[in-house]
């Protein structure tokens, strides 16, 4: 029995190594269920045309995914007796609520999932200033950046103090969405640039900031550097798009992956490029996988190779290869040299990031209360 143990993991190793399909031993369970709480329809389309068609053929392993919520997946996982629960592995929106929620989840070692050893340890320690306990493991990185179309803007704005005094040269070709539509890009747009001027001033409490004569001279800049933007602003986001797709708008902040990937789909402009001014684009977005603890053996010994999968060499450049998406683990020189010229290397990325704690609830809430004021 031991003999055909270790010849039965000889031939998966081989077949692994060689790319092979892999079928499952007897026994093993072959469909697993993914919630995905996490994922736009970017994403979602991603996962169904590129991962699980992948894990099929490597593990054969059928994941079925669903899409959902953290409030909806908590509550349903809570009421899980030992050893039935129905859902194997979690894609949430935030990691930090599932470990604070107290849901049982599995600690993921490098002995479980191996390739976790490959992702930086700061980002397995902690995530939203939660202790992640071993619960999660990284999968990938991302930010907001400086969107702008190459063929009209060769030599875009390295930071923000440039863009605003270049704000004339952009003139009406500026891409903002109005400060009071729903999209989080409402008040990132705002955020980000007031950062450029403000930086560390950002970490004071709203009522002491706002009498600050510095963010009254950033609020005015902020105010002077819309009326340079195309207008009407767009009220969403789809409407951003179409300006970019018109030749009205050139350069604006969203979110990398989502425009290069609609860059990719036909919905924006082929020539799109993405950089990021040296105050920051935005922090650092990520996304993390977990395992919930009360779930059957058998289906958790799968599960844990399906996550060990997705974080293989192979998975982690088709993420950054196909979804501009840089990989959780610290493997992004094996990605190709066209990659880099479409987006930003990840050291970039790390250096100019904004720190989280000036990213704050009241500071939002503030932008979001005075957006009529930043409508034109």
């Amino acid at each position: 029995m031991r003999l055909r143990s270790v010849a039965t993991m000889f031939c998966l190793v081989v077949a692994l190594a060689l790319g092979l399909p892999v079928v499952s031993p007897a026994g093993a369970p072959t469909e697993l269920v993914i919630a995905d709480s996490q994922s736009g329809a970017n994403f979602q389309a991603y996962w169904q045309k590129y991962v699980i068609p992948a894990v099929k053929q490597t593990l054969g392993v059928n994941l079925k995914y669903l899409v959902t919520s953290d409030a909806e997946q908590i509550q349903k996982t809570k009421a899980w007796k030992p050893g039935q629960g129905d859902v194997h592995i979690l894609f949430p929106k935030s990691i930090a609520t599932w470990v604070s929620s107290g849901v049982p989840l599995e600690t993921l070692t490098t002995s479980n999932v191996p390739n976790s050893a490959k992702i930086d340890p700061k980002f397995l320690k902690s995530d939203e200033g939660v202790d992640l306990q071993g619960k999660g493991v990284l999968y990938w990185r991302t930010s907001y950046a400086l969107i702008h179309n190459s063929l009209n803007i060769k030599t875009p704005p390295k930071s923000w103090h440039e863009f605003y005094d270049r704000r004339a040269e952009f003139k009406g070709h500026i891409g903002l969405i109005r400060a009071d539509a729903k999209s989080s890009a409402a008040w990132r747009q705002r955020l980000v640039f007031l950062h450029a001027f403000l930086k560390e001033k950002m970490t004071q409490p709203i009522a002491q900031l706002e009498k600050d004569p510095a963010f009254v001279d950033a609020w005015n800049k902020l105010k002077d550097f819309t009326a340079y933007a195309k207008l009407p602003l767009p009220s969403e986001p789809p409407n951003l798009f179409e300006d970019f797709n018109s030749g009205d708008t050139w350069i604006a902040l969203y979110a990398q992956d989502y425009s290069l990937w609609s860059a990719r789909q036909g919905t924006m402009p082929p020539t799109i490029r993405a950089t990021y001014p040296e105050e920051g684009a935005d922090e650092i977005g990520t996304g993390y996988l977990a395992v919930p603890a009360n779930i059957p053996p058998e289906s958790k010994e799968a599960a844990l190779k399906v996550v060990n999968y997705l974080l293989s060499d192979d998975q982690q450049i088709r993420l950054v290869t196909t979804m501009w998406q840089y990989p959780g683990t610290e493997i992004t020189d094996q990605a190709p040299a066209i990659v880099w010229e479409m987006i930003p290397k990840l050291d970039v990325l790390t250096k100019t990031a904004i720190p989280r704690e000036r990213i704050r609830k009241d500071l939002i809430d503030y932008l979001k209360g005075h957006a009529k004021e930043l409508n034109p």
